[in-house]
């Protein structure tokens, strides 16, 4: 922004809840937070892209009626522990039960 580079380290929450245009996200690797209800709603969105290790919450409802055939990508290198807690904050933010998750 105006030359200068910021990090993003949280998405708020409501950020994009009920937008009709958007298909895929990247959420990048500063991101330690989602917040709920951040992607409510966006029925087109079928892809989202984690590329944040540090991910501590995801809010609830914050993929909630997202495209019911998407994916979302975690990280290749998370451990088999970091998989299992992200996979649970995932489900717990309402992603429909079809959405794969899957290491990148």
């Amino acid at each position: 922004l105006n030359g200068k580079e910021y990090k993003i380290t949280k998405i708020a929450d409501n950020a994009f809840k009920g937008n009709k245009s958007i298909k895929k996200v990247t959420i990048g690797k500063n991101v330690t937070s989602i917040g709920k209800n951040a992607f409510n709603g966006d029925k087109k969105l079928k892809t989202i892209t984690i590329k944040s290790v540090n991910l501590k919450s995801i809010g609830k409802g914050a993929f909630k009626n997202i495209a019911k055939k998407g994916t979302i990508y975690v990280p290749k290198k998370l451990t088999k522990k970091q998989l299992k807690k992200y996979k649970k904050m995932i489900k717990a933010a309402g992603v429909p039960k079809t959405v794969k998750i899957k290491k990148k």
